[in-house]
């Protein structure tokens, strides 16, 4: 029914929201299966994970490539990173805030233009909308909760099968009690940005 890419770095919570994702699409009734790879995470390495959704049986953990259904980029060059897995079907929805490696700090790497970045998704992807989730992520109360303004954000599209209630019961099942206020905060902003871009789209249209 649905496949998803989840990438990020480590410290971002990627694996937190696949695991929300997952929970939400169980409770629908939905197979599920999420798989994890992942590098250094401890240290700001790249984070990806495979959610595959579907009425029935899901057999294979992996999205092949060029079949993702969504890309949920909590990072802009991880976006380009996972790039193999975006085809004509592809919704992208991206972090566009930037976490530089310690490559790039230290001069031995370049970091993408955004533009660039921007231009490969946009002409890869059926769709791809850029949100500030770190801003979004800090008026709801912490720098930590753009994951779940990214669940927000890709709620609202009404693309993934688990609506609603079932992303928030997950949500309130599965972050701790002293941090779900703000990350429903967080959800609640990424909801109301997506919706926006939404509107000036068919505005524009």
């Amino acid at each position: 029914m649905v496949d998803v890419i989840i990438c990020g770095v480590g410290g971002q919570g990627v694996l937190l929201l696949a695991e929300v994702l997952g929970t939400a699409a169980m409770r629908e009734g939905l197979d599920v299966r999420v798989s994890e790879i992942h590098g250094m995470a401890q240290r700001g390495g790249p984070v990806v994970c495979h959610l595959r959704a579907r009425e029935g049986t899901v057999y294979a953990p992996t999205v092949m490539d060029g079949t993702a259904d969504v890309l949920l980029a909590l990072e802009p060059a991880e976006a380009v990173r996972a790039l193999r897995f975006v085809g004509p079907k592809t919704l992208a929805l991206v972090s566009e805030r930037t976490i530089r490696p310690v490559m790039v700090s230290l001069g031995l790497a370049e970091y993408p233009d955004m533009e660039e970045v921007k231009a490969a998704l946009t002409s890869t992807a059926r769709k791809a909308y850029f949100i500030d989730a770190l801003k979004l992520a800090e008026e709801a109360g912490s720098p930590l909760a753009q994951n779940m303004v990214m669940a927000g954000a890709l709620v609202a599209t009404g693309v993934f099968p688990a609506g609603r209630e079932a992303v928030l019961e997950a949500m309130k099942e599965l972050v701790p009690t002293r941090y779900l206020e703000v990350n429903l905060r967080a959800f609640e902003l990424g909801e109301k940005a997506l919706r926006a871009l939404l509107e000036q789209g068919e505005s524009s249209g």
